[in-house]
């Protein structure tokens, strides 16, 4: 067995016939993965199912620091 596999787990990089994810799903989570620049995706289960995708980007703005006193 490879290191970077475990007993249950396909090896990185194929796809692990164990674990069925819709299409639906690959798809939007695909869509996420490439359109999200800083913020987090996450999968909410229930009962062993993905139920749900939640994506929260952050979008940041840097400011000059100015003086208000003037």
């Amino acid at each position: 067995m490879a290191a970077h596999e475990t007993e249950h787990s396909a090896p990185v990089g194929e796809p692990d016939a164990a674990l069925p994810l819709p299409p639906a799903l690959l798809q939007e989570l695909r869509q996420a993965l490439c359109s999200i620049r800083y913020g987090t995706i996450e999968l909410v289960i229930h009962n062993g199912r993905v139920v749900q995708l939640e994506r929260r980007e952050k979008v940041r703005f840097e400011h000059e620091v100015t003086d208000s006193r003037r």
